[in-house]
C-alpha cells in the first residue's frame, strides 16, 4: 500500500488578519519572490554600505594614528594613570602595526565588495576571514605581552573587532541569498487558483 503525502502549498497569512490561507497561482508567485529578491538586494547593498563607511573611519583614524605621537586615541576619553610609567607609553613597533591594520581594513574591503584590482600587472585578492582573524589578533597579543595599559591594547583591538563584525554581516547575507534561493524551488502549480 502506498503512503499517502498532504501535499502543503506556498501560503501565507492574509492581510485582513483572519486566518484563512491564500493559494497563490504561478504569476502573483513569481511576483511575491521577485519581491522578495528585490527587497534582499536592497538589504544587501544598504549592509555594504554601511559596512564600507564604518571601515573608512577607522581607516583614516589609523591613518592619523600612524602620523600622530602614536599614543592611543582611548587616552583622549580614558586618561592613563601617571602610575603606569612605562606601561602609558606606545608600542616601539607600532608604525608597522598601525600599517598592518590598514592593510587588514583594505583586506576587509575587498571582502565587502570582491572585485579585481590589478597592481603592477598582479591580481590583488582578499584573503580568507581566518587568515584576516590571525592577522587581527598580532597587535593585542603584542600589547598584552609587553604589558601596555588597557588602552593601547583595545586600541589595537579594533580590526579584529571590524573582522567579527563583517564576518557576522557576511554570513547572514549568504544566508539570506540561499533562503531566497531555496524560495525560488518552493513554487508550485495551483490548478484552479
Amino acid at each position: 500500500m502506498q503512503a499517502v503525502r498532504k501535499r502543503n502549498p506556498f501560503t501565507f497569512q492574509s492581510d485582513n488578519g483572519g486566518d484563512d490561507q491564500v493559494v497563490l497561482d504561478e504569476q502573483e508567485q513569481a511576483e511575491l519572490v521577485e519581491r522578495i529578491k528585490e527587497q534582499n538586494v536592497t538589504s544587501n547593498s544598504q549592509n555594504r554600505v554601511a559596512l564600507q563607511v564604518m571601515l573608512g573611519l577607522s581607516c583614516i583614524l589609523h591613518v592619523i594614528y600612524w602620523f600622530s605621537d602614536r599614543k592611543s586615541p582611548l587616552f583622549a576619553i580614558f586618561p592613563p594613570s601617571p602610575e603606569a610609567g612605562e606601561a602609558n607609553a606606545p608600542l616601539d613597533i607600532s608604525g608597522v602595526l598601525a600599517y598592518l591594520t590598514i592593510l587588514i581594513h583594505v583586506n576587509l574591503s575587498l571582502i565587502i565588495y570582491p572585485r579585481s584590482v590589478v597592481i603592477a600587472r598582479r591580481t590583488i585578492r582578499a584573503i580568507g576571514f581566518l587568515e584576516t582573524f590571525v592577522w587581527s589578533a598580532v597587535a593585542p597579543l603584542i600589547s598584552m605581552y609587553l604589558g601596555k595599559v588597557w588602552q593601547t591594547t583595545v586600541w589595537w583591538c579594533t580590526s579584529g573587532f571590524l573582522t567579527c563584525i563583517i564576518y557576522a554581516v557576511h554570513g547572514w547575507t549568504r544566508k539570506a541569498d540561499e533562503d531566497v534561493s531555496k524560495l525560488e524551488k518552493l513554487r508550485y502549480r495551483a490548478a484552479g487558483a
